[in-house]
C-alpha cells in the first residue's frame, strides 16, 4: 500500500530515547537558516519557543547551520517536528508550502534557472551525490524511467521514521515544483532500515 503524505503525518511520534539512540550524524546544511526562516514568519521568540521543545543537546543549536556543522542523524525530525507543534497546530502537512518557499529563497535565481533547465530527471538523478554529502551513513539508488522516478534509501533506522519519511516527500515534490514539472510523490516500505519514493509528473 503506497504511504501517503496524509497517512504519515497522521502516524505517531517515536518516543524521544528513540529518536537520541539513532547512530551516526548528518551535516547542518539539511537544515540551513531554520531559525531565520522560523523568525521571519512567526516573529522574535520563535526559535526560543522551538529550542524549549528540545532535548539537550539540541536545545542549544544554532539559528543557521552550514555544511561545515555536523549535528546528530535525529536533529532534522526533531528540530521539523518541534517546530510544527510548537508554530504549526501539529498539523505535519502545513509544512510543504514553507519547504517550497524556503527552499525557493535560498536557491536564488541563478540555480533555480538551473533547476529549470535540467528538468525533474536529471535533476533527481542527482540525488545520490547529493545525499553522500549530507549523510554519514545511509545510501539511495535513484531510478528513471519517463516521467517516473523511485528513490530507494537504505541503511539506516531513520528512514524508517514516519517524519522522515514525509520529508523526503516533501522534498521530492518541491524538486518538480521548481523544476517547472509538478507531480506528486508517495512513499513504499523497503525493507528494515528502507524507504522508496516514488515520484510521478
Amino acid at each position: 500500500m503506497p504511504l501517503t503524505t496524509e497517512h504519515l503525518a497522521s502516524l505517531p511520534r517515536w518516543q524521544p530515547a528513540r529518536l537520541q539512540r539513532l547512530p551516526g550524524r548528518c551535516r547542518g546544511d539539511l537544515l540551513g537558516p531554520w531559525g531565520t526562516n522560523v523568525t521571519r514568519r512567526f516573529g522574535p521568540d520563535a526559535v526560543a519557543r522551538v529550542l524549549r521543545r528540545l532535548a539537550p543537546p539540541l536545545d542549544q543549536l544554532g539559528p543557521v547551520l552550514t555544511a561545515r556543522d555536523w549535528v546528530p542523524a535525529h536533529t532534522q525530525v526533531a528540530v521539523t517536528e518541534a517546530i510544527v507543534d510548537e508554530l504549526l497546530g501539529g498539523d505535519m502537512r502545513a509544512l510543504y508550502p514553507l519547504l517550497v518557499d524556503d527552499t525557493r529563497a535560498s536557491l536564488g535565481r541563478v540555480e533555480l534557472a538551473l533547476v529549470r533547465a535540467l528538468g525533474a530527471a536529471r535533476a533527481i538523478k542527482l540525488a545520490p551525490r547529493s545525499f553522500a554529502k549530507v549523510h554519514e551513513r545511509g545510501t539511495v539508488m535513484v531510478n528513471v524511467v519517463g516521467r517516473r522516478a523511485e528513490l530507494v534509501f537504505s541503511g539506516h533506522p531513520v528512514f524508517e521514521h514516519p517524519s522522515w519519511r514525509l520529508l523526503q516527500l516533501f522534498a521530492q515534490r518541491t524538486l518538480l515544483e521548481l523544476s517547472g514539472s509538478p507531480g506528486d510523490a508517495v512513499g513504499e516500505d523497503a525493507g528494515a532500515d528502507g524507504f522508496a519514493v516514488v515520484a510521478t509528473w
